[in-house]
């Protein structure tokens, strides 16, 4: 898991430690940690939003290759004993949803195979190669009430910034914008309470009239997302 700008250090311990076990119930073999591919809350705030903004800059311009969060959490992949059917899982919030991804481009142009499968919590719109898009999730605060299928308007900030969107040919091939050409295949909304800053809350007053509170919700559609993506050779 991978955290984005200025980020507490147990922020997402208590998501990590539910999905890490509810993967140990499925049967899998979990080694699970939070990475901070920017700094944690300690590292100053300048630099943490320099970095993020290159990243984003990066993504929109094909360029991942040079992504600081991205780099750094290559890093600490690699650095790991990798072992044959190893399955890796990368999901980030906010900022760590781009180095995610850009990751995960890289890791696949090392290894190939199947690209793993990346889940971007509140995170900026960047381009998704064409080699990812089946292969990622995207989530963001919908606001209440929300649909999974309706339009994107989102009540998280962040996921305001940055676009999917690319120039097509239309018609007589004159060129128009497609606001969700290089969208990841998966976008959900959350019917979370609050913001940018809620997704792992699971205490009053971020918990809905049905007793659901935001982890709950956040966790529920990453796991039925995972329960497809880690089914060999599907993410679709």
């Amino acid at each position: 898991m991978l955290a984005g700008f200025r980020t507490a250090p147990h922020f997402m311990e208590r998501f990590r430690a539910v999905l890490h076990a509810w993967l140990e119930e499925e049967g899998w073999t979990v080694h699970s940690e939070l990475l901070f591919p920017y700094g944690d809350w300690s590292r100053g705030a300048v630099r943490q939003l320099w970095e993020i903004r290159r990243d984003i800059r990066a993504g929109m311009r094909r360029r991942r290759g040079r992504s600081i969060g991205g780099g750094r959490t290559l890093g600490s992949l690699l650095a790991r004993e990798r072992r044959q059917g190893e399955k890796t899982i990368l999901i980030g919030h906010s900022g760590g949803g781009l180095a995610a991804l850009h990751a995960a481009e890289r890791l696949l142009a090392l290894e190939g195979g199947d690209p793993c499968p990346v889940v971007m919590i509140g995170s900026p719109r960047v381009r998704i190669p064409e080699s990812l898009r089946r292969s990622v999730l995207y989530l963001y605060a919908g606001g209440e009430p929300a649909s999974p299928a309706g339009p994107f308007k989102p009540a998280d900030p962040v996921c305001r910034l940055g676009t999917f969107g690319g120039w097509t040919a239309g018609a007589r091939r004159w060129p128009l914008w497609a606001a969700d050409k290089h969208a990841p295949a998966h976008i959900r909304a959350l019917p979370i309470i609050g913001g940018h800053a809620d997704y792992f809350r699971e205490r009053e007053p971020f918990v809905n009239a049905e007793g659901r509170s935001n982890l709950e919700i956040t966790f529920d559609a990453v796991r039925s997302w995972l329960k497809t993506a880690l089914q060999p050779a599907a993410v679709d």
